[in-house]
């Protein structure tokens, strides 16, 4: 050994030997949630978006297709000699056309989105996984070794060493007085 350890508090090391296990605990409960929103995130990107932009793509075509049909029939009926302006159907054809369109950006925006959640996903799960293996070996093992430290300073208390004598307290030998 290279010399005395001056252990001041075996409760201080059962202290910190505590604390270390209650890190523990909330690390992996911190863990736990943010796998929890990782999950809701993923399940939201890669189903719900997905689904909802379908939908509502669909809509609009639909919307499309009969606001195209309101305009044939509005031409189709002339006035006299006159052909009707079907303004307000042009314009609500238009406005179909840019909503066909605008669900079609966000159709691509959410795989967009989709990549690059997997790709985040993927350097997540790689620094997280360091932390994991701490959480599963290293401070286990810290948590043990602070065990066995304390194990050992219970046993030296127990086996305490013989009382060491002052070497001025020393009673001297009379034989080795007469021979300085």
């Amino acid at each position: 050994m290279s010399g005395p350890a001056h252990v001041h508090s075996i409760a201080a090391i059962e202290s910190f030997r505590g604390a270390i296990a209650r890190f523990e605990l909330r690390v992996q409960d911190a863990l736990e949630n943010l796998s929890g929103e990782m999950r809701r995130v993923v399940d939201w990107l890669e189903h719900d978006r997905p689904r909802h932009w379908k939908q509502q793509s669909r809509l609009a075509s639909d919307a499309v297709h009969q606001a195209k049909i309101n305009l044939e029939r509005c031409l189709t009926f002339t006035v006299g000699d006159e052909r009707p302006s079907c303004r307000e159907e042009k314009a609500d054809l238009k406005k179909a056309q840019l909503r066909v369109e605008y669900c079609r950006e966000k159709s691509e925006r959410v795989k967009h989105w989709n990549r690059q959640l997997q790709h985040e996903l993927f350097e997540y799960e790689g620094r997280v996984g360091q932390l994991r293996r701490m959480l599963e070996t290293e401070l286990p093992a810290a948590r043990a070794k602070l065990q066995q430290i304390v194990r050992r300073l219970d046993a030296y208390q127990i086996e305490r060493p013989p009382a060491m004598v002052e070497p001025h307290a020393m009673p001297v030998d009379k034989e080795q007085e007469g021979e300085e």
